[in-house]
């Protein structure tokens, strides 16, 4: 049997399918507005283990697999799972846990600043850039959006709170 998926292409509904993650922004509000399953993940019509976007969000198949690929995209499971964390090294460690690459961007106020890294070699190639050390007006417009894909900026706040810019 086989199911249409967001992108157009179709593969073969299997309920041991690897977990397929995010590795580009993909924006879940579009995904929403359209008939391409309950679940942002695997794109198939599960019941959902934790609601995002209306009465749509990750199945729990997915969920019990999740990894993170794009900061961005995955921010709503990276807020629901980290909600147990209750402190700013909780918060921190559980994402290096899940392989997020953080770099530090300050702190003011108990508030720790990061960086979490999507694409490494884009990130790291333009961090004069992305820094403010040179201005962005430098490169042209899609070197500039694949730039902001790069990173996402993260807050975690002193009670493990953590919110996502994306």
């Amino acid at each position: 049997m086989y199911t249409k998926v967001y992108n157009k292409k179709y593969i073969r509904k299997n309920l041991n399918m690897p977990f397929r993650g995010k590795n580009t922004y993909e924006n879940c509000y579009k995904w929403h507005r359209q008939n391409n399953g309950t679940c942002f993940y695997c794109y198939e019509d599960k019941p959902v283990a934790y609601a995002f976007v209306g009465k749509k969000g990750i199945c729990q198949e997915c969920l019990d697999h999740f990894k993170i690929g794009h900061v961005g995209t995955d921010r709503h499971v990276i807020t629901y799972l980290t909600n147990q964390c209750h402190s700013h090294e909780e918060t921190l460690k559980w994402l290096k846990k899940h392989d997020l690459k953080l770099t530090p961007n300050g702190q003011k106020n108990g508030t720790h600043y990061y960086f979490g890294i999507n694409n490494m070699g884009i990130f790291n190639n333009y961090c004069a850039i992305i820094y403010g050390l040179t201005d962005i007006d430098t490169v042209n417009n899609a070197t500039k959006e694949k730039i902001m894909d790069s990173y996402n900026e993260i807050e975690i706040f002193k009670n493990g709170g953590i919110r996502i810019i994306y």
